[in-house]
């Protein structure tokens, strides 16, 4: 089930190892979500690096995401939008992928 439509934009490192492999699973999820493959983005220690912006809400970094953590993206996509400005308090319901946060930006 795809997330609701909203204003984030997703951006997957395409140098990192499996970069190219999770963009395209995202691809396949989330549909016209924007999806950016980007250059580096110096997560190279944790590779697998994403990062999600929307403005006026809180930006998130995660890194040692792969492929198969793409429905846990989606989980995340949802519960963003719910959560005032962005900040999930309850980070359960993302599965494997809460253990992979690098850090959280305030808007």
């Amino acid at each position: 089930m795809r997330p609701e439509k909203g204003d984030a934009v997703i951006s997957v490192c395409a140098n990192c190892e499996g970069g190219v492999a999770l963009y395209e699973a995202l691809g396949a999820l989330v549909g016209d979500e924007p999806l950016r493959l980007v250059p580096c983005m110096n997560a190279c220690a944790q590779g697998g690096a994403l990062a999600i912006r929307e403005p006026g809400r809180e930006a998130y970094l995660f890194g040692g995401v792969s492929a198969a953590m793409a429905p846990d993206l989606v989980t995340f996509l949802r519960l963003y939008r719910a959560a005032p400005k962005g900040r999930i308090e309850d980070a359960r319901p993302m599965g494997a992928l809460r253990h992979c946060l690098i850090g959280r930006i305030p808007a």
